[in-house]
């Protein structure tokens, strides 16, 4: 066969496996977004870095908000934008305690303008230990922080504004759900009878834009049993641990510590001129039963308040916080948040703290 014919019939199997390749992908992204996946950047500790890298170019009228999910669900930067004029800082973190961002925040920056920090029970009373999940996991992205290598900011920077912005099934996120379609999603849903059986399949629960503004997943108010494996998983997770090792005066001295400390380092806050605003969100049904049960909240969020003081904002005592229906119990669908973000904005500005 000549050198020609051969180098022909080369480019052809390499055109129709290009050709192959572009229709499985094309074929595959059109499955993806049929079932209501979405093109998003993921909400990993890459972006997360990113936003708390902006926090020493802050002005003290400035927003910075750190919490967990119900923060960063319920507050939409946009309508915060458009009631305030300036849209805050969201470095609030799904499924995380608070402390480790505010001792960050207080320890290693030079922000002083105004910290929202929201108070989800069951997360901002985790023990601090990196045994813990809820702390490891937010730890874990302040010290990539403070350790990212330029090839790993580099390698954000590519993904972010690369294929990430043309691929839904390209986006994956730091949390366990089920239903994702990263590699590593894909090899936990193999069955594997040895495990020992952990909590209820979790679904993705939302998606982020690049200032980290949350959606919730369409699935969410329209889909009966997406939302009963969410409220399944909720009432596994927030259900107190029954370790017969852990007493009662274990539990008063965690307690305990995490005021103080939350004291130390507000009032470390607040003596350079920054302002702390503590926000209570809402929360329903089953979840409300065991925080409620769990965590009371005079021992809970009024010695919190009583110590810190500060101005708080607790679901409770504003109807304007407490007139919506959850889908799934614990967060707002995104367009009651984006009604409640002006309602609250325009609350801090009556009460002088905008």
């Amino acid at each position: 066969m000549k050198t020609q014919e051969i180098a022909k019939m080369k480019l052809s199997t390499l055109l129709i496996a290009i050709g192959f390749a572009i229709v499985s992908l094309t074929t595959w992204e059109i499955y993806c977004r049929t079932m209501q996946y979405q093109v998003a950047p993921n909400d990993d500790q890459d972006l997360w870095v990113h936003h708390r890298a902006k926090l020493d170019k802050l002005k003290n009228d400035d927003v910075v908000i750190i919490g967990s999910s119900r923060v960063m669900f319920n507050f939409q930067l946009d309508e915060w934008e458009k009631v305030s004029g300036k849209k805050p800082v969201n470095i609030a973190a799904a499924g995380s305690t608070v402390l480790p961002v505010l001792e960050d925040v207080v320890e290693n920056s030079d922000f002083n303008g105004t910290l929202i920090i929201g108070v989800t029970p069951p997360l901002y009373w985790v023990p601090q230990s990196m045994d813990v999940l809820p702390y490891a996991r937010i730890q874990k992205w302040v010290n990539h922080y403070h350790d990212q290598t330029h090839a790993e900011s580099f390698n954000h920077f590519i993904s972010k504004n690369g294929p990430q912005k043309a691929f839904s099934f390209l986006t994956a996120s730091n949390e366990n759900f089920y239903n994702e379609l990263d590699l590593r999603s894909l090899i936990q849903r193999i069955p594997t009878p040895a495990r020992i059986p952990g909590p209820p399949p979790f679904p993705i629960l939302y998606q982020v834009d690049d200032n980290r503004n949350v959606n919730l997943m369409p699935q969410v108010t329209t889909d009966e049993n997406y939302v009963s494996e969410i409220t399944d998983f909720w009432s596994f997770i927030f259900e107190p641990p029954k370790d017969p090792n852990v007493t009662l005066e274990m539990i008063e001295g965690n307690r305990r510590h995490i005021i103080d400390k939350s004291a130390q380092l507000l009032a470390k806050f607040k003596e350079r001129g920054g302002k702390v605003i503590l926000v209570r969100c809402p929360s329903q049904n089953k979840v409300r039963e065991i925080e409620r049960t769990v965590y009371p909240r005079a021992s809970y969020w009024d010695a919190l308040v009583k110590a810190v003081n500060a101005p708080a904002y607790h679901f409770e005592d504003y109807p304007f916080m407490n007139k919506y229906e959850l889908p799934e119990w614990s967060h707002l669908a995104t367009p009651d948040a984006k009604s409640f973000t002006i309602d609250f904005v325009n609350q801090l500005k009556k009460d002088n703290l905008l």
